[in-house]
């Protein structure tokens, strides 16, 4: 599912061109990570925004050009803009919250931003996610803001699923999980994955 999500994500809906920059939020996590490899497979500078240098060092392992720590950046807007001087092409939003608030003030004309997670959101998703407003931004830009579900796309998935394993073998895509023993430890696997602590897919191995 991860591989499917990065994959419709950002080649259906995000549609990269070669040299667009394409940043990527929780970059190392099991979506991120494949989004940042898919997208220099598409020719495309790739920036990755996590939570911890080690995520990040791993993040520049797979490919990716660049890297903001989100934790430790006193001004997030203004290290994306930095990172991305002529603005942000494609946003793979896995976050939500103060970094996509961040990359969306650095939108390059004709922006796609694919939202796929809130997970910054996650003790609150039930609550309205108040932030900057960025309506008159998207104007100017002629930005598109697309919500997306990987089982809009699952009548493709055989297609995607060749295209992914043929890199796969290839070597061009690489992958990390966070592996957890015992039924007993779910509930810390689950508040692990909440908390960002986990480092790739989370599983939990129970035999």
């Amino acid at each position: 599912m991860p591989g499917l999500t990065a994959y419709f994500g950002l080649i259906e809906v995000g549609r990269p061109r070669p040299g667009d920059t394409v940043a990527v939020s929780a970059a190392s996590g099991a979506v991120g990570q494949l989004v940042g490899q898919i997208a220099k497979i598409a020719g495309c500078r790739a920036v990755a925004i996590a939570g911890s240098e080690e995520k990040l060092a791993w993040c520049r392992d797979l490919g990716f050009d660049a890297g903001l720590n989100h934790r430790t950046e006193r001004d997030l807007a203004a290290a994306v803009k930095t990172a991305c001087p002529n603005g942000v092409d494609v946003f793979f939003d896995n976050t939500a919250g103060p970094i996509h608030d961040a990359v969306m003030a650095n939108l390059a004309a004709g922006a796609r931003v694919v939202i796929c997670g809130r997970i910054a959101r996650a003790s609150r998703f039930d609550e309205p996610d108040i932030g900057e407003r960025f309506l008159a931004d998207l104007i100017i830009k002629r930005a598109v803001v697309s919500g997306f579900l990987v089982l809009d796309w699952w009548h493709r998935r055989d297609e995607a699923l060749a295209r992914l394993a043929s890199w796969r073998r290839d070597g061009r895509l690489r992958y990390r999980e966070d592996v957890i023993d015992g039924i007993e430890r779910m509930p810390e696997a689950f508040l692990r994955l909440l908390s960002g602590e986990n480092f790739g897919k989370q599983l939990v191995r129970v035999g």
